[in-house]
């Protein structure tokens, strides 16, 4: 397996986007993190939460991934907000892929994605109210007036590390199994609000090297002639071949 990672500033004034990878006996373990910008210690948040995320995985030893991930953020968010109470969060995406088996985990609106057969598709979803809005409307709990009077405050992130135990999160609990020519992107959301979706899946589908990829990737989110949010993504391919064959 390959794993590139890219962070740019933008034009803000401080880097709240952290993300790290390890590559060891049993297999690939990557997490992405963007602290939450509206709050004093969203750089600090980040930076911890991946900190504790991969100093958990090189120390503990697991048997199924699902209840090390839950118990490892549990913990991630129990230190976050004792240490900084409401001051901080960050949202998370999580990866670990073993062979060619996928597990994740995800709080608040960073992505994951999988591109396949020329096609990208997100796996997470976005923790924001706008999901909330959309559930409520499927539900019939709210009529359109109310949704789209209430829609403009859609981007606010409803769940997220630090909240204290955060309700809502996304994780698989039998594995994805992957294709010999997938490709995974874990980003935050400076990536996907700069570049749209079909224009990040033509850049990887052009692209045989990860590395020129992931900086084919980061030029374009630097060619946008507006103000730009951090941007920070891993990509991960080439897995492994001997599970496919028959």
């Amino acid at each position: 397996m390959q794993c590139e990672i890219r962070s740019f500033i933008g034009t803000r004034k401080k880097q709240e986007d952290a993300a790290d990878y390890l590559i060891d006996e049993r297999g690939l373990f990557a997490v992405v993190c963007d602290g939450i910008g509206s709050r004093s210690c969203g750089g600090e948040s980040s930076e911890l939460a991946v900190k504790m995320l991969i100093g958990d995985y090189k120390t503990g030893a697991f048997d199924y991934f699902p209840k090390f991930i839950i118990d490892a953020a549990e913990k991630t968010d129990n230190e976050l907000y004792e240490r900084f109470g409401q001051k901080c969060g960050t949202t998370a995406v999580a990866v670990y892929i073993r062979e060619n088996e996928l597990y994740w985990f995800s709080a608040g609106d960073s992505r994951l994605y999988i591109l396949r057969n020329g096609h990208i598709r997100q796996i997470t979803r976005d923790h924001n109210y706008r999901y909330i809005l959309e559930e409520k409307m499927q539900k019939h709990i709210i009529d359109t007036e109310t949704y789209k009077a209430e829609y403009p405050k859609g981007d606010q992130l409803v769940s997220f590390l630090g909240m204290n135990a955060p309700e809502l999160v996304d994780m698989n609990f039998e594995p994805l199994i992957l294709m010999e020519n997938d490709v995974l992107i874990i980003t935050t959301d400076g990536l996907y609000r700069s570049v749209p979706e079909s224009r990040i899946c033509d850049i990887v589908n052009e692209n045989n090297s990860i590395s020129v990829t992931a900086d084919k990737l980061l030029d374009e989110v630097k060619k946008q002639d507006t103000e730009l949010d951090n941007t920070t993504f891993a990509i991960i391919k080439d897995f492994r071949r001997d599970r496919y064959e028959t």
